[in-house]
């Protein structure tokens, strides 16, 4: 915490005798319109700042391509997940279907041939040797 303290003072003193050195030293600037006898340090200071405003763009431009690259992952696998759990329901309703047919074709064969006899049948021979 100190350190910066230090840090943070030696940069202001290093920009006031920067700024006590060059108050009498002037520019032209164009700006698309020219600016004759403009301080150094007020040029400087600008293009500072529009650097600092540049690099912002720059970083938020960055940052919101990400953010739309990552969106379109995620509904990318969002989608995926939703087709995914349509192909299960619809192999749900497949195995049913298929089941229930297959119950309704078990049923039909039991009727129409019966794998066992079950009548009775007695001879009189049989109930004469009871």
């Amino acid at each position: 915490m100190i350190a910066a303290l230090i840090v943070i003072l030696l940069i202001i003193l290093f920009l006031a005798f920067f700024i006590g050195k060059n108050l009498t030293n002037v520019c032209t600037l164009w700006l698309f319109k020219t600016y004759t006898d403009k301080s150094v340090v007020v040029v400087i200071f600008i293009a500072f700042a529009a650097g600092i405003i540049f690099s912002l763009l720059c970083y938020l431009i960055a940052k919101f391509i990400r953010l739309s690259h990552e969106n379109d992952i995620a509904d990318a696998k969002n989608y995926a997940k939703k087709q995914q759990k349509k192909e299960e329901k619809q192999n749900k309703k497949l195995a049913k279907h298929a089941a229930k047919a297959k119950q309704e074709a078990d049923v039909k064969t039991n009727i129409e041939s019966p794998k066992e006899n079950t009548d009775k049948v007695v001879n009189i021979e049989d109930r004469i040797h009871d």
